[in-house]
């Protein structure tokens, strides 16, 4: 079986282009003298912060939640090539805000811990031993954009980027058992009490073995997930 590069390329692409989006709006709009594009960098990185920053003083800063997901089946999709694998996650979620915006939004940053991840692959599109898979994952590159922040609905971006530890090598003998992930979602915040809401959510999470194993099919799979946060 043929090494699946699209998976790899996907995922990298996807973070650099938002490394590129990142960078390219702090920086200043005009083309500058080389020996200056440095220190202009960080000066107007340096303003941008201070500016929408929030104070750490601020209480309510820090946000912890319990979440679970399912999908019912891999898709042939963007990255992954492995179709028809269903997936269930358990993991603790922490939030930390860091950037309020004008027009009411606000920025976290995000770190999960996957700590029950369940691959159930049963009928999909490679051959797989065994059927299912259990691990753990950590996502210690993530975060979420909400819109409508003073309001007790709240809509949300969010995107974030880690790894995966299976029981096994997936699909088998020819893949591995660590594996890389990348995931872009949305959802929302319902406000239930002055420290505490609920939260809904959609999520497109890719997992491939970034072309370190024998074969690559990866797998993108379609996640509901519903969690508790306080704060």
């Amino acid at each position: 079986m043929r090494k699946n590069r699209h998976s790899n390329c996907g995922c990298t692409g996807a973070i650099f282009l938002l490394l590129v989006i990142v960078l390219g709006t702090a920086s200043p709009s005009r083309a500058q003298p080389a020996e200056h594009q440095d220190s202009s960098s960080v000066d107007s990185f340096s303003e941008f912060y201070n500016q929408y920053r929030i104070s750490p003083e601020k209480s309510g800063l820090d946000e912890y939640s319990l979440w679970g997901g399912y999908s019912f089946h891999s898709s042939n999709g963007v990255w992954g090539k492995t179709s028809g694998a269903e997936l269930r996650v358990l993991g603790f979620r922490y939030n930390r805000k860091v950037l309020t915006f004008p027009r009411h939004y606000l920025l976290k940053y995000v770190l999960e811990m996957n700590v029950h991840v369940q691959y159930q692959l049963s009928g999909i599109s490679v051959e797989a031993t065994p059927s299912s898979l259990s691990g753990f994952g950590i996502t210690p590159l993530g975060f979420q954009l909400n819109a409508l922040r003073n309001q007790s609905v709240q809509p949300f971006f969010k995107s974030s980027a880690g790894f995966m530890y299976l029981s096994d090598p997936f699909p088998n003998d020819q893949g591995t058992n660590f594996n890389f992930t990348l995931e872009i979602g949305t959802g929302m915040e319902i406000m239930l009490t002055a420290n505490s809401f609920f939260t809904l959510g959609y999520k497109y999470h890719h997992m491939s073995n970034g072309q370190f194993g024998q074969i690559n099919p990866g797998v993108d799979s379609n996640i509901f997930y519903a969690g508790i946060t306080i704060f």
